[in-house]
């Protein structure tokens, strides 16, 4: 029996205001997909903590509500499903709309005046889901915010809780956890994204603890966790206590299945009905052949007109495949995503990428920079691009309107996260199902959409392999009782609590077991299980028999394997090492004494998540540093610790002769080299150096081992990195593509921002001498995330997407070195010095960032909202005693053409400057056209443009504000004297009495 959908409008009487449901009606749609209704009618998404549910609703609504649900009393679910106010997991197919169950939920908080916190596994994720939020309800004026590693800006908002809705990172979370627990003080709702990470060896102990935490600390914390497909999803369940919503259904039909002599033999994943496609004739290929069967689909789905997606277990395979298929099929050429990319910064990805746009094809790894991989996605939406073979990076967040994914029997991996032992695996289930989700997106105006998850078996073998191993598990897997829906009865499963456990597997569900880690460092862990609660030697003796054995208690998901045979006596001797560096302690009252709690050094530990050598190195260091730190000694000590050993270098990706690290000529290069940079920086003397360039007797480096060679290169790619030298000799220099440069920048970076967090435990904060040492630190963790130098972080730190080093370093040689002047800059004269996509780009951040910062009446000087001041004033440009004080503002001499005086205060000026000045002031009060400031100061040359007038303009408010030791309250009064009037040119906008000159 069909149902008719439910209206988007409906929500109205779920009490979602009428504007909200206007926003939603525009961006997604009219109706509600099942699995949203379902979520709606049964499982509570719009209802909050603290409401009565139904009770809370007007008479009018509670009526009407009653009587719509009264329509499909045959849906109610059975076994739990009404638990409206606990957690709930959502299984869903992608594209089905389960992110839009969270954002719903998220929403109806805010509006009662409750917190959400938004978590997602990856950087990339985060900012994509807080422009999501910012854009989508920007006339609502929802407060959100977003924290992950190189995201700190709005940090101390989050901890006072100045904010509605808040996107973050797993790790950042749990690092506020843990140093802040407070923060959770006012937050009614947890979204989980991607929760099929638990399973990940790095990330699933992360977000075990977690959601270990707010069931122990704030059990009436709601927790939704969203994936698209789960393993060991009842285990799971049975641990997280929670109601679950596990659907089957997509809104769009999938076939799966794979090619075997040019007949494509699938299932639907819907309707679970056999079907073939002819693709190509089987005389077309060789048996045995791969590239045969990819070349003969791959050009059957270009003729048809159809993206499709190729996943490769590795980033070198993406550029390898993507090059062969270039000289194999023959798409049409990619015309404005070539023009575009020929405009970027260049590098060696960027060349790669235009011979590949000539034939429509593109890769998309981690190796692309962020600009790289936007304009990739873009034209592929666009439909210019048609083919693009892609890692993992293309299976998570980004909804892309690909029809076929085609996949590979196997993967690349590392075993319990140590990139140091990676191996080649088979994929599993949800590698298929999350990767193979990336087919058939919902199209509306496609009469027969379906989509296709592709395996090819160019043998007999490849052929009896994936139907054993994946065609077999392609197939629905249906729980005992769970109807689709839609179906005569249109259930979904029952909800699954702790206590109702049991779930009827399917013939081909695995037996429901908790994954399992071998866990190397051992005091780390130890430390976490105290934060944990597990507090005392007895209750640590018993946790640590019980994880390598049947331990049957549901407070923990993750099992764990040990090096250590003697369990209880390394417990012994690690909890003997934690109190003698005064990581933890007993407690101080008799009921309390055998109680084990972390000091402060033990939670930065713990939150960092860094190991303890790392830390006990840092501390060490930094107690017996004297004089200042350099940036070459802070990255240095950074690369020799063990997290910084532990952060990869790729292998030398292109032009590399000997076998990856096999062969020693490249060590004693890189030697070499960091033995030439610490003599140049004067720096020969230094302990941090010494074992790393020390000379034996006659006179030759000593031979290190493989990691300390790593370190050196690390460390010397780091100094490049924030220097001067472009991304493309950086490329060449070290052998490795910009994104991968850029990754290791941010993964030092978060370490950097460690040795910072140390020294603030060691009270640097507090003391005068060490002050200025530590903020050293913190610039240096910034430079690393951007690979800036210093005077590029203002406009880093506006967090433009695509404002790469290359681009701010441009924008430095013009003289836009603010915020200030890049909203004075008209779009068409920012598109001279950055590329048009990106001109485009931060006009719209900008002036969509400086219409909320005014509407709401709380500016400082640069436009941005004060820290901490909503609510309550505007901050003066300057105080009402200056004004009287001061009533000569502006002092020009013609005798001394190198200075002016400013507010009393004696500013250098070149002469141009000092020219441009002279000739505004003989207009004062009147615009003064570009044209005639250009036939005045640059009559010679004719190739002088406007950007060279900004350049000294910005030039001139710089240097005020330095000599007026750069007081942030007179920054608007200098933009206001000296003001830019777009279109036309400039003004001196000052009164006769305020400016004083001898002409």
């Amino acid at each position: 029996m069909f149902r008719k959908p439910m209206k988007m409008r409906d929500l109205e009487v779920w009490g979602v205001p009428s504007y909200v449901v206007d926003i939603w009606e525009k961006k997604y749609s009219r109706y509600l997909l099942p699995v949203q209704e379902e979520a709606v009618r049964h499982y509570g998404v719009l209802e909050y903590n603290g409401s009565g549910g139904i009770a809370a609703l007007t008479s009018f609504a509670r009526n009407d509500r009653e009587r719509m649900d009264s329509r499909f009393h045959g849906n109610d679910i059975k076994g739990g499903g009404n638990d409206r106010n606990g957690n709930l997991l959502v299984v869903a197919p992608t594209s089905s709309g389960k992110t839009f169950i969270g954002e719903m939920a998220a929403i109806t908080q805010v509006v009662r005046e409750k917190k959400t916190i938004y978590l997602v596994p990856l950087r990339s994720l985060a900012e994509e889901k807080y422009h999501h939020f910012k854009d989508l309800y920007a006339d609502c004026d929802i407060n959100t915010l977003i924290s992950s590693r190189d995201r700190r800006e709005y940090d101390k908002r989050i901890i006072k809780g100045d904010y509605q809705a808040v996107v973050m990172v797993y790790e950042k979370f749990n690092c506020f956890l843990l140093e802040f627990p407070d923060f959770l003080r006012d937050v009614s709702l947890v979204i989980i994204d991607e929760m099929q990470m638990i399973h990940d060896p790095v990330r699933g102990p992360l977000l075990e603890e977690i959601i270990a935490y707010i069931k122990k600390n704030k059990p009436e914390l709601k927790i939704i966790g969203l994936s698209a497909y789960l393993d060991n999803v009842a285990e799971f369940l049975n641990w997280i206590s929670a109601n679950s919503l596990l659907s089957y259904r997509r809104p769009v039909e999938l076939r799966k299945g794979f090619v075997r002599e040019g007949t494509f033999k699938y299932i639907t994943h819907n309707s679970c009905c056999c079907g073939e496609e002819t693709f190509f004739a089987p005389d077309e290929v060789r048996d045995n052949c791969y590239e045969d069967y990819l070349r003969e689909t791959v050009s059957y789905f270009v003729e048809k007109d159809e993206p499709t997606l190729l996943f490769f277990p590795t980033r070198k395979d993406t550029r390898k495949w993507a090059g062969w298929l270039a000289g194999q099929v023959g798409a049409p050429r990619a015309d404005e995503a070539i023009y575009e990319l020929s405009r970027l910064e260049e590098t060696r990805a960027r060349n790669e990428l235009l011979y590949l746009l000539e034939k429509g094809i593109a890769y998309h790894n981690a190796d692309l920079s962020w600009e790289e991989r936007n304009l990739v996605e873009a034209y592929l939406k666009k439909g210019e691009i048609k083919l693009i073979c892609a890692t993992t990076t293309l299976a998570m967040g980004v909804n892309l309107p690909f029809k076929n994914v085609i996949l590979t029997t196997n993967k690349y991996t590392s075993a319990d996260g140590d990139y140091r032992n990676s191996y080649f695996t088979s994929m599993s289930k949800a590698d298929v199902e999350n990767m193979g989700g990336r087919a058939g997106r919902l199209n509306q105006k496609e009469k027969d959409n379906f989509g296709r998850v592709i395996f090819l078996a160019p043998s007999l073998l490849s052929e009896t392999v994936v139907q054993n191993v994946y065609f077999n598990a392609l197939k629905p897997v249906m729980a005992a009782g769970m109807l689709r829906v839609n179906d005569s009865g249109g259930k979904y499963n029952s909800a699954l609590t702790v206590a109702a456990p049991e779930v009827a597997a399917a013939p081909d569900t695995e037996t429901p077991c908790r994954p399992l880690k071998k866990e190397k460092n051992f005091t780390n862990f130890l430390l976490k299980e105290i934060a944990r609660g597990i507090n005392t030697e007895e209750k640590l003796d018993n946790r640590f028999k019980g994880l390598t054995s049947d331990f049957k208690k549901d407070d923990h998901y993750w099992v764990f394997n040990f090096e250590e045979d003697d369990l209880e006596t390394e417990i012994k001797e690690s909890l003997k090492i934690l109190i003698e560096h005064n990581l933890i302690k007993y407690g101080k009252k008799d009921k309390d004494a055998e109680k084990l709690s972390l000091t402060g050094a033990g939670v930065l530990i713990n939150s960092r998540r860094i190991d303890m050598d790392t830390y006990l190195l840092f501390k060490e260091y930094l107690e017996s540093k004297r004089g200042k730190l350099t940036n070459l000694e802070i990255i240095t000590l950074l690369v020799k610790s063990g997290a910084g050993k532990n952060i990869p270098i790729p292998f030398p990706q292109f032009n590399q002769i000997t076998d990856r690290y096999n062969k020693g000529g490249w060590k004693f290069y890189y030697q070499n080299k960091m033995a030439e940079l610490v003599s140049d920086r004067g720096e020969d003397g230094k302990e941090i150096y010494q074992d790393i360039i020390e000379l034996d007797e006659e006179g030759y480096l000593f031979d290190l081992d493989i990691e300390e060679y790593l370190s050196i290169k690390k460390a010397l790619l780091l100094y490049d990195w924030i220097g001067d030298r472009e991304i493309k000799e950086i490329e060449e220099a070290y052998k490795i593509y910009g994104g991968a440069i850029r990754k290791l920048g941010e993964g030092f970076s978060w370490l950097a921002d460690s040795l910072a967090a140390v020294a603030e435990n060691l009270g640097w904060s507090k003391k005068e001498n060490k002050k200025e040492e530590l903020a050293g630190i913190k610039v240096v963790s910034e430079r690393l995330a951007w690979g800036m130098e210093e005077e590029g972080l203002g406009l880093a730190r506006l967090h433009i997407p695509g404002l790469s080093r290359s681009y701010v370093r441009a924008l430095l040689r013009e003289g836009y070195d603010n915020r200030k002047c890049l909203e004075e800059l008209g779009e068409e004269e920012l598109a001279k010095v950055v590329p048009k996509r990106l001109a485009g780009r931060i006009k719209r951040r900008l002036n969509a960032e400086t219409v909320k910062v005014k509407e709401s009446g709380l500016q400082d000087d640069d436009g941005h909202t004060e820290e901490g001041t909503e609510g309550r004033h505007k901050v003066c440009p300057y105080t009402k005693d200056d004004s009287q004080r001061l009533t000569t503002i502006l002092e020009i001499d013609i005798h001394r053409p190198d200075r002016i005086i400013f507010m009393g205060k004696e500013v250098k000026v070149t002469t141009i400057g000092f020219s441009l000045i002279c000739l505004l002031a003989q207009h004062r009060g009147q615009v003064v056209g570009y044209e005639e400031i250009l036939k005045e100061l640059w009559e010679d040359e004719k190739d002088a443009i406007y950007t060279r007038i900004n350049y000294h303009v910005c030039k001139i408010k710089k240097d005020i504000l330095k000599a007026l030791n750069n007081k942030s309250r007179y920054a608007k009064k200098i933009g206001n004297i000296f003001k830019i009037v777009p279109g036309r040119g400039l003004m001196l906008d000052i009164k006769e009495k305020e400016l004083e000159t001898n002409f």
